[in-house]
């Protein structure tokens, strides 16, 4: 039985593309598709872990609003 779902960000959850603001700012799109089907992953009892290369606060702020427990960003060696 499957209890943990462990994901990649950049191409997994977004399409890939990265987008700044002329600060220089960067923003991702992520699909509320995918939010969804956390979240119904979630309220099945199961866990869902993030794993990136980049550090960035939307990822952190995206996951807090998803209810994801384990995000690790920064991480060169996946």
């Amino acid at each position: 039985m499957i209890k943990l779902l462990l994901l990649d960000v950049d191409g997994t959850l977004t399409d890939g593309s990265l987008y700044f603001d002329e600060n220089f700012h960067e923003f991702k799109a992520f699909n509320v598709k995918d939010g969804l089907g956390m979240t119904l992953w979630q309220k099945l009892g199961k866990k869902i872990a993030i794993i990136t290369g980049r550090t960035s606060i939307m990822v952190k702020k995206r996951m807090e609003s998803l209810g994801v427990q384990f995000v690790f960003m920064g991480v060169e060696n996946k």
